[in-house]
């Protein structure tokens, strides 16, 4: 219960700016297998469910680009690292950038119960989603910049440089996956609650 009270309260620092949150994280294979372990269960369940659905050559192409998006910020990142002389600190800053992506989901959530309760009208508003989806994206971006300046000692610039390189191999991704037969459409999925939100109105 330790080790998890530490993760809590460093993910709840480093979401705020507060670089003191890295210290609540260990540098070892044991703690990133940790961190990762909770995305690779989901793609391992959706990787059992494929042939169950009704288009098994499209859910295994979700499954396939699901672990390539997981594993592609540790391959860039440390690429990064060991050409800037931060290997060292690799493994404590890929723990906390991991464990950190649960926050967007969290202060997503948040957002979205606030908003049932206090305006639930507003909820029901197609452009409450791509409002949501819009901050949450700039929230990602802010706080995985900050993650990579604070945990790789990086000056503005490489944390960024960092930040969007891992977005830009993700964005191939998924380009060649709408590209490539059977062309799978992520935006798509995205916005599909959006679509038949506006198909009810």
């Amino acid at each position: 219960m330790g080790v998890v009270k530490r993760i809590i309260q460093g993910m709840l620092l480093l979401s705020s700016g507060r670089r003191e949150g890295l210290a609540c994280f260990e540098g070892t294979t044991n703690a990133l297998g940790a961190a990762m372990a909770p995305q690779l269960a989901f793609v391992l369940v959706g990787a059992l469910q494929v042939f169950m659905q009704p288009d098994p050559v499209m859910e295994l192409v979700k499954v396939l680009l699901s672990f390539c998006v997981l594993l592609l910020p540790l391959v860039i990142t440390h690429a990064y690292a060991r050409r800037w002389g931060r290997e060292g600190l690799w493994l404590r800053y890929m723990t906390a950038a991991t464990w950190c992506n649960w926050m967007i989901v969290l202060v997503s959530l948040a957002c979205t119960m606030l908003a049932v309760l206090l305006f639930p009208a507003l909820v029901k508003e197609p452009a409450f989603m791509v409002a949501l989806v819009f901050v949450a994206t700039l929230y990602e971006m802010w706080l995985q910049w900050f993650i990579a300046r604070v945990g790789l000692e990086l000056g503005a610039g490489r944390a960024i440089i960092v930040y969007l390189s891992v977005l830009l191999a993700c964005f191939v991704l998924y380009a060649l996956a709408a590209l490539l037969p059977p062309h799978y459409l992520f935006m798509h999925d995205l916005f599909q609650p959006m679509v038949g939100g506006e198909a009810q109105h």
